[in-house]
């Protein structure tokens, strides 16, 4: 009976790693085979891919058929890898995006296990991970460079801090590292910090990680700006610098996202923290007992960033809560050094660290059922598909123009990157799409009427061609899920 109650609380967080991890499979398996977007910048990320699968160029001017996104390519080259065995859908790189998932949960229980030196804890941690679903915005499988960018991230830290300093390991820890960078821009924080940390442990020996990294992060970045005349950093660079900051944004990732939805894991971090500075009493001595709290004030930093643009959604929030679920791992390590008292028993100090897990899992809770679309989404996709392949001409599907392609028609450059090219980098809207507009080149228009398709200058020149023939219903076009809810509303046909 003694034993059943002192391990009851950990059974508990066992069982609830189990769950939650159960959930988010069968949460993720419908959304992956779904034929439709699920969030809309999934479509111009599949469109790169496709661009990239026939070998056409990517970051090159704006113009009516494409126009690029503004992160790195390494995910959409290697999803173009795909399409060429498997044609153009959703369902090939969501599954990339699933196994990246997977290996970061497999990543987070390795670590949690050798920083605890309990099996059960580390299983726990990697459960917590996949619970983050809702929190960080239902995005870990879908056509997003998020995922990808947070598994080679930790693969590289992770082969840093226990590397013992050695040659061929600093080396791969900065390729990997790099691989992250060539992913998402901000894992350049990720590089520069651990070269610090590299630094403060092994000296000069720190060179066999910043050569190779400088190296791989610089050169190729130079070489593919020339080789493309200068677009390749418009494109990463200047567009996403163009989005402003919010200061307020910041205040409310670390009151209500740190500090409401991440709370229990935050409150985790901070506690270690205080005890390992407490017992330390040394400005960088908590660096070198617990290496992986660095990474964790990494993540979050990299978050914050991410957050506090205009555009910066919740998928920002994933390196720091991936981060984060390593917290209970290194409270029961730093628990060790507490001297017991007749109150503060080992025993009870894993009770407080497995209360603070279950307080984190209650505020990971989510129905499954509502991120699984339904059957009627489907139905009312193909109901679209067949509308726009039954239309006589070409077809312009502003913000989702995957679903031309899926009907047998030419895709166009999907409307949100054209406005960012054109609103935050300072690109005129290109003339060919222009003039495609004043010819009525498209037999269809098909708006979500969104604020990217309904600047002034769009506006203007759509309605001076164009007028507005039909509204479509929920039962004709489907809406996406994650992210901002939009579909198509709005069906314009040429003026006479």
């Amino acid at each position: 009976m003694k034993f059943v109650t002192e391990n009851l609380a950990r059974v508990v967080a066992i069982f609830a790693a189990a769950l939650f991890a159960g959930m988010y499979v069968f949460t993720a398996l419908p959304r992956i085979f779904y034929p439709y977007d699920l969030d809309f910048i999934e479509d111009s990320m599949l469109l790169q891919a496709w661009q990239f699968a026939r070998g056409l160029p990517v970051f090159a001017p704006p113009n009516a058929d494409f126009s690029a996104h503004a992160y790195m390519p390494l995910y959409t080259w290697l999803g173009g890898l795909l399409l060429r065995i498997t044609g153009p859908s959703f369902a090939p790189l969501r599954l990339f995006s699933f196994a990246a998932v997977l290996v970061t949960a497999a990543l987070i229980f390795y670590i949690a296990r050798r920083e605890s030196k309990t099996r059960w804890l580390g299983f726990v941690c990697a459960g917590l991970y996949l619970a983050g679903f809702r929190i960080t915005g239902q995005w870990y499988e879908l056509v997003r460079v998020d995922s990808l960018f947070v598994a080679l991230s930790l693969a590289g830290m992770t082969v840093a801090i226990y590397g013992d300093g050695r040659a061929g390991r600093m080396m791969l820890s900065a390729l990997l590292l790099t691989l992250a960078f060539w992913t998402k821009q901000t894992a350049l924080l990720y590089g520069v910090g651990i070269a610090f940390f590299l630094t403060l442990q092994f000296g000069k020996r720190v060179a066999w990680f910043v050569v190779p990294y400088a190296l791989c992060v610089t050169l190729p970045f130079w070489i593919y700006n020339s080789v493309t005349g200068g677009w390749f950093w418009f494109h990463v660079v200047t567009v996403l610098g163009g989005d402003p900051i919010e200061h307020a944004r910041i205040l409310h990732f670390f009151a209500r996202e740190l500090g409401g939805v991440m709370a229990g894991l935050s409150l985790l971090a901070l506690a270690i923290f205080i005890l390992t500075v407490r017992r330390t009493r040394n400005p960088f001595a908590w660096l070198r007992a617990h290496p992986w709290l660095f990474g964790i004030a990494m993540g979050v930093v990299v978050s914050a960033i991410g957050r506090a643009s205009v555009g910066g959604n919740l998928n920002n929030l994933m390196s720091a809560y991936t981060l984060l679920c390593l917290a209970p791992a290194l409270a029961l390590q730093e628990s060790a050094h507490i001297r017991p008292t007749r109150f503060l028993t080992p025993r009870r100090i894993e009770l407080a660290i497995v209360i603070l897990l279950l307080l984190q899992f209650a505020l990971a809770v989510y129905n499954p059922l509502r991120y699984i679309p339904s059957q009627a989404m489907q139905n009312a996709g193909d109901a679209l598909i067949r509308r726009i392949a039954a239309s006589e001409g070409n077809v312009l599907v502003m913000m989702h123009p995957y679903y031309a392609l899926r009907a047998g028609k030419e895709p166009s450059a999907q409307v949100l990157t054209l406005w960012y090219a054109n609103v935050r980098g300072g690109a005129p809207m290109p003339d060919d799409f222009n003039a495609r507009i004043r010819a009525r080149y498209y037999a269809l228009i098909i708006s979500d009427e969104s604020e990217f398709e309904t600047t002034p200058n769009v506006r203007e020149l759509l309605d001076a061609n164009y007028q507005l023939t039909e509204t479509l219903t929920p039962a004709d076009a489907p809406p996406t899920m994650t992210g901002v809810v939009t579909r198509p509303i709005a069906i314009y046909r040429p003026k006479p």
